[in-house]
């Protein structure tokens, strides 16, 4: 059996709607930062004004001040970001600071809520959770470490059906990982030395979200294309 025009047209058809997707260039206007739903960690205190920064704080301090992280959103005057193409959300912050009493938070939520001129809602928040591994300061290190030991950050996108419709496309944003400089690689890690403040920049990407209809066109075709196949083997 071979594979039917109809199909084969179905397939040219959603291979055009992803590189269509792919060409929209997409109007940031403003980014702000809300944290929530702290794993763990005593003395939790969310959202605290820190300068440019929105801070998640927990632990007890010993004078330099709680753990925990911070971000400030990028946002530049006017730029389009085309989808599928990395662009700085913003700088991550983690005070790395020793805590006394209590203990840490192994994870966190953070919201983007973003507006995006010509979209449809304007306002959208996209939900996001990151991982810490806070390490025993002391040797062996589990990761590169200038003083003992580093604490590791990574990342989940929680949610990909949070979308916006611009033009005639749906999008979300997904994360994509860290960068301390533009000649960096995207890494899905960040390790924070002990004692101090570090910064790094995170990345993400305007994704297109399938409409339901192409979905239920995408699985017909792979249906289509496995049986034709199996046919193949039989014959």
């Amino acid at each position: 059996m071979k594979a039917t025009p109809s199909v084969l047209r179905i397939a040219a058809a959603l291979a055009a709607v992803a590189l269509s997707a792919g060409a929209n260039a997409i109007p940031i206007a403003a980014t702000s930062a809300t944290w929530s739903n702290a794993v763990g960690g005593s003395g939790v205190a969310y959202n605290l004004s820190n300068g440019s920064f929105t801070d998640v704080r927990w632990g007890e301090s010993l004078g330099d001040g709680q753990s925990g992280l911070g971000f400030d959103p990028a946002n530049p005057p006017a730029i389009d970001y085309p989808a599928n193409t990395p662009f700085l959300l913003g700088s991550l912050r983690h005070y790395n600071n020793p805590i006394g009493g209590g203990t840490a938070s192994s994870s966190v939520d953070l919201a983007l809520n973003t507006t995006v001129t010509g979209g449809t809602p304007t306002n959208q928040s996209f939900a996001f959770r990151f991982l810490i591994d806070e390490t025993p300061n002391v040797a062996p290190c589990t990761y590169a470490s200038t003083t003992p030991c580093a604490d590791r950050i990574t990342f989940q996108n929680l949610d990909l059906t949070s979308s916006f419709l611009f033009g005639s496309g749906s999008y979300t944003i997904e994360l994509l990982g860290f960068r301390t400089n533009l000649e960096s690689p995207l890494l899905s890690y960040f390790d924070s030395q002990e004692g101090g403040t570090n910064n790094v920049g995170l990345y993400g990407r305007f994704v297109a979200v399938p409409e339901p209809g192409t979905l239920v066109l995408l699985s017909l075709g792979l249906l289509v294309t496995g049986f034709t196949a199996r046919r193949r083997k039989v014959g």
